[in-house]
């Protein structure tokens, strides 16, 4: 047995193995807690973790049997600890080397090489292993303990080498490797080197558990914590916010591409998820060797944003030109032609004030306004373009605002109203309540701010006030004045809801006005969202005795069979139709036809958008029992109507 003459007591401090212990096993807490995507990469970071685990207790007990050989020490179990140290560490470099792999290019490409470099480092490794087993060189017993540095510079060396490899193939790789992998990888090697030197020096001292440990520590803070998309290789939304928020607090300038591929949220399209993460994954790694001043991060499936750290509008505009041509090359590459929208924001200082989700919100607006189906999409934002959505952004605040509250006396909801000539009574009988949003004095018309609500849940809380709004103007009207009912227009998230009829009546019988007084106008297209639905509510509020319009007919493919299977009383005609019949006479001889048709089986009909003699004449001799439109008289506040309606006898 080799003996060397004892110098000094010898003991081992293995504070270093018990902090990597305690690392491993809180990292590996943190794994169950937050439960990443179960990716390749984060299935050989847990399984490391725990094999991690395992070689920290093994490397403890082997330094404890090492300070205490008079007690503890047996030469065939004290073997046995170090080769199922060894063993565990090389399965280690193995997990660590595939790690590193596996994030840089998200699947192995070239996998013979990587099978035949496995194959000659393994048969290296156990080799010198072997042999220094066999001859007894491992380690050495002295009377005050064992000497094991031999062990800690055999396993050492081997890591030092699994690093150099690992460091030399993500330089080779470099252009195929996303910025923050190659930083992380860089960092984590060469912190990994400089330890395992240390173990090699310090012999008296055991924290080589570092090396293994704090590599999965970086790897899941950066990568599996919600931070990172290992599949294209960019930060997600969360790492954009940060980045956004340090620029922002350091008074950077900066530029914002905003990078979607709109087929991708149809459905019908649907191309092969993991080939075309790949291929989104080449455009990635190709935009940001543009220049290590742009930053790329992923929304969600098919949406990038990317940061663009320059001062200059010159330099943001060069950098975006050279990602359309990078995006037009995918283009023409890929069989399924994937179009894609590029909008770019650069008035920094004005986004920068407003706020991260203010800008997010802006670039869904540039996306929505100026995409064309069909179409690649290239566009630089202008102050035109901050001004005209600061009022979609003002409206929408406000719209959310007024949900919250839903207050029946909201200030901001305007009730206007249009009436509607009889022409067999040859005076105005009924009449279209109207909605208008009033911000900071400014009244905002339907067309601007219905989409809107729409877009964010809140037109059902329009309906609801607007229901209130023209229940008590009928109360207030109907003491003086003699009239059939006014019509409020409903949405189609409205009729949607089963409950919707039952919401309705609660309301009007919350006035003391009858509730014939109370129409409600639809559209047909309501009816494609979910037929069943609408035709329910409609049913059951016509058994309340509501009548029941159906709005803007002739708009599109109008099914005749379809509307008059529904419990409408009044087809309302669109103002489209009237022009071109006009003009037109086939068109007039089917505008003739559809009248007839719906009186002949019991409809009253209606006709809107008539502004001057000639059509209000034409209307007439047509035959509808309703005329609306500026020619009889424009919409205004509906206490107005009191100027349309005839006083009670």
């Amino acid at each position: 047995m080799p003996y060397n003459p004892l110098f000094f007591q010898l003991r081992y401090d293995i504070i270093g193995e018990i902090a990597g212990l305690l690392f491993a096993v809180l990292i590996l807490v943190f794994m169950f807690l937050t439960k990443p995507k179960q990716s390749k990469t984060y299935i050989f970071m847990l399984t490391g973790t725990i094999i991690s685990i395992f070689a920290i207790m093994v490397q403890i007990v082997i330094v404890r049997m090492a300070s205490t050989v008079s007690v503890y020490y047996n030469r065939n179990v004290f073997t046995a600890a170090l080769t199922l140290f060894l063993t565990l560490y090389a399965i280690l470099l193995f997990i660590y080397f595939n790690y590193i792999n596996l994030l840089s290019e998200g699947r192995f490409r070239k996998r013979f090489v990587l099978i035949m470099i496995y194959i000659t480092l393994s048969t290296i490794y156990f080799a010198v292993m072997i042999y220094l087993i066999v001859l007894k060189r491992l380690f050495f017993v002295r009377t005050d303990g064992i000497d094991i540095t031999h062990f800690t510079r055999f396993y050492c060396v081997a890591g030092i080498l699994c690093c150099i490899i690992c460091m030399v193939i993500t330089t080779l790789r470099r252009k195929n490797i996303s910025r923050i992998v190659f930083r992380a990888t860089v960092i984590s090697v060469t912190i990994d080197v400089a330890v395992l030197i240390l173990q090699i020096i310090a012999t008296h001292a055991i924290f080589s558990a570092v090396t293994y440990v704090i590599p999965f520590v970086i790897g899941y803070q950066l990568f599996h914590s919600n931070s990172y998309d290992e599949e294209t290789g960019c930060q997600n939304i969360s790492a954009f916010e940060s980045r956004f928020q340090t620029n922002e607090r350091a008074g950077r300038v900066f530029y914002i591409a905003y990078i979607d591929f709109p087929q991708l949220a149809d459905s019908s399209i649907v191309p092969n998820y993991e080939a075309f993460s790949m291929e989104v994954a080449k455009i990635c790694r190709k935009i940001e060797r543009i220049s290590r001043k742009i930053l790329m991060y992923r929304l969600n499936y098919g949406t990038f944003i990317a940061i663009l750290e320059t001062k200059e509008r010159s330099d943001a505009e060069n950098y975006t030109e050279q990602m359309r041509d990078i995006l037009d090359s995918f283009f023409e590459r890929i069989d399924d032609k994937i179009h894609y929208f590029v909008g770019v924001c650069g008035d920094s200082k004005r986004f920068v004030a407003v706020g991260n989700k203010y800008t997010q919100l802006f670039l869904r607006y540039l996306r929505n306004r100026y995409l064309k189906d069909g179409e690649n999409v290239y566009y630089f934002a202008n102050g035109a373009d901050f001004r005209d959505f600061e009022e979609i952004y003002k409206i929408e605040q406000t719209l959310m605002d007024i949900r919250a509250r839903m207050n029946p006396d909201d200030e901001r909801i305007i009730c206007y109203a249009q009436p509607i000539y009889s022409v067999e009574n040859k005076s105005f009988r009924t009449a279209e309540a109207l909605m208008r949003l009033s911000i900071d004095g400014k009244m905002i018309p339907p067309d601007t701010f219905i989409k809107v609500a729409e877009q964010n849940n809140c037109i059902h809380a329009l309906t609801v006030i607007m229901m209130h709004k023209v229940c008590r103007a009928v109360e207030a009207l109907m003491e003086e004045y003699d009239f059939d009912a006014v019509t409020i227009n409903c949405s189609t998230l409205d009729f949607t809801d089963k409950t919707f009829y039952k919401e309705i009546m609660d309301i009007i019988h919350s006035y003391r006005i009858d509730q014939k007084m109370i129409r409600l106008e639809i559209t047909e297209s309501m009816m494609a969202e979910n037929y069943d639905a609408v035709r329910y509510n409609m049913s059951m509020l016509n058994r309340e005795g509501i009548q029941l319009y159906m709005d803007d007919f002739g708009t599109g493919y109008s099914n005749l069979e379809r509307v008059v299977d529904v419990p409408v009383q009044t087809i309302k005609f669109d103002k489209s139709l009237l022009y071109k019949a006009v003009k037109d006479y086939r068109v007039d001889d089917i505008f003739t036809y559809m009248i007839d048709f719906f009186k002949k089986n019991g409809f009253v009909t209606l006709i809107e958008g008539v502004e001057n003699e000639a059509q209000k004449k034409f209307s007439i001799d047509r035959g509808f029992d309703y005329i609306q439109g500026y020619h009889y008289a424009k919409p205004s506040p509906i206490e107005n109507l009191r100027k349309y309606f005839d006083k009670k006898s």
